[in-house]
């Protein structure tokens, strides 16, 4: 049964370690990995502004998600340990995603996705609307935009 309860502050390294697990499933080398691990840093103030739900399959976390309100809605984060990719579980977090844009009055969102996940997103029924550069991957990364339904 899949718990969401609200990220805290202390999480950050959770979250980013979180990241970097789920990346490594797409193959990425160790090293490029580890590039990513000491770039990335999440903010106490990001977790705080932000809905960032840790997700857990009994009372083990699976992944988190965050969705950022603001003038362009996006969902910022999608991540799931590389154990339980695979077994139907994106299906159901992505609904609570949906449920949570419902209950903070999110009509579309945009994302910018890893291109490995993109055929997820698109199979849920968003929309490709562009690239958008990467600086960190040194990259394109597809931009889509997701309109939820109530």
């Amino acid at each position: 049964m899949l718990n969401f309860i609200d990220a805290e502050a202390k999480h950050t390294e959770l979250l980013r370690d979180i990241l970097i697990t789920s990346k490594g499933y797409w193959g990425y080398s160790q090293e490029k990995l580890e590039e990513w691990r000491s770039n990335l840093k999440f903010e106490e103030e990001y977790i705080i502004r932000n809905t960032v739900k840790l997700i857990l399959n009994d009372k083990e976390v699976i992944g988190f998600f965050a969705l950022v309100k603001g003038d362009n809605d996006e969902l910022d984060h999608f991540w799931l340990l590389p154990k339980v990719i695979g077994k139907g579980y994106g299906n159901l977090v992505f609904d609570q995603i949906l449920s949570e844009c419902n209950a903070l009055g999110i009509s579309h969102f945009y994302i910018i996705s890893d291109p490995d996940a993109e055929g997820f997103y698109l199979k849920k029924g968003a929309l490709k609307i562009g690239e958008v550069y990467s600086e960190p991957q040194k990259r394109m990364l597809p931009k889509l935009k997701f309109t939820v339904r109530a």
